[in-house]
């Protein structure tokens, strides 16, 4: 018998975490949060949204919710969000602190301004599931027939680095036209140990930023507004010295544009909204 899903209220404000879904693959993690500006809860609570596809499900708490939260996450500077923590109800959670002079007690510490990607990335490491290193990725190029994906540009046969070397930059250029999208984005970037991304919003902003900088990533979605996408993954295509990967989104279906995605150059076609897993994946393999 399937077990009801709990959908937090509107507007929520904190993370806890616990639900199994059917089959015990998703994790819920409830959180519970106070403090930060307008633009910072905006970003949060779309991470929240977004968490919803994927195997570890972040909700925001409310008094209604079912569990109790197991993260509390406060905003130092917040005079308020000091007071909440001083709360007996709060001890036993682990704390995430956004800010300086924070508690001994804390569990993770993040400057301000937070970065949500890394806060996410903490999380994940600490309460995502076990993952399997065998799921097949389906790119759907036919109704019925599965592909895996092979990523062309794997630097298998390149020399390793010389102990004590940096590790080469591996810079990565986000570009769509939506915040959301370029957000969660970046917050798998982050999963992947990959921080040092660009975002552009248009195809003029990511010709600008491929003339300046080299990529080891680069992922276009083709529903950009200033010129047609496809004109963009050409331009990515091309350029030298070679881009090791290039991942296109967009909202037709993969059988439709799969095959003209590797024909372009690049190794796989993301159709939105992306499949977590896939992506996780696809990422772990650059």
């Amino acid at each position: 018998m399937g077990q009801a899903r709990w959908e937090p209220a509107p507007k929520p404000r904190i993370i806890h975490g616990k639900q199994v879904r059917s089959g015990g693959t998703v994790k819920r993690i409830v959180v519970k949060y106070f403090g930060f500006n307008e633009a910072e809860r905006h970003a949060l609570d779309t991470l929240f949204r977004l968490s919803e596809s994927g195997a570890t499900v972040y909700s925001p708490w409310t008094p209604e919710a079912p569990e109790a939260p197991a993260v509390l996450l406060v905003d130092g500077d917040s005079w308020e969000a000091v007071l909440e923590l001083a709360n007996p109800v709060h001890d036993g959670i682990r704390l995430v602190w956004v800010g300086d002079a924070a508690p001994a007690e804390a569990w993770r510490v993040f400057a301000a301004p937070v970065k949500w990607s890394a806060v996410i990335e903490a999380l994940d490491a600490e309460f995502s599931p076990p993952r399997s290193q065998t799921l097949s990725l389906d790119l759907d190029l036919a109704h019925d027939q599965d592909m895996d994906v092979h990523l062309d540009g794997d630097d298998d046969t390149a020399p390793m680095a010389l102990d004590g070397a940096p590790a080469p930059t591996r810079r990565v250029l986000v570009v769509d036209s939506g915040r959301d999208a370029r957000l969660y984005l970046r917050a798998k970037l982050a999963s992947a140990g990959l921080y040092e991304v660009d975002e552009a919003v248009s195809g003029a902003d990511a010709l600008a930023l491929l003339g300046r900088n080299s990529y080891h990533l680069v992922t276009v979605d083709l529903g950009l507004t200033d010129m047609d996408g496809w004109q963009l993954v050409k331009a990515v295509d091309s350029t030298r010295p070679a881009i090791a990967h290039l991942f296109i989104t967009g909202t037709e279906p993969a059988w439709r544009r799969g095959l003209q995605a590797r024909f372009s150059g690049a190794q796989v076609y993301l159709p939105k909204p992306l499949d977590p897993e896939k992506l996780r994946i696809l990422l772990q393999n650059l």
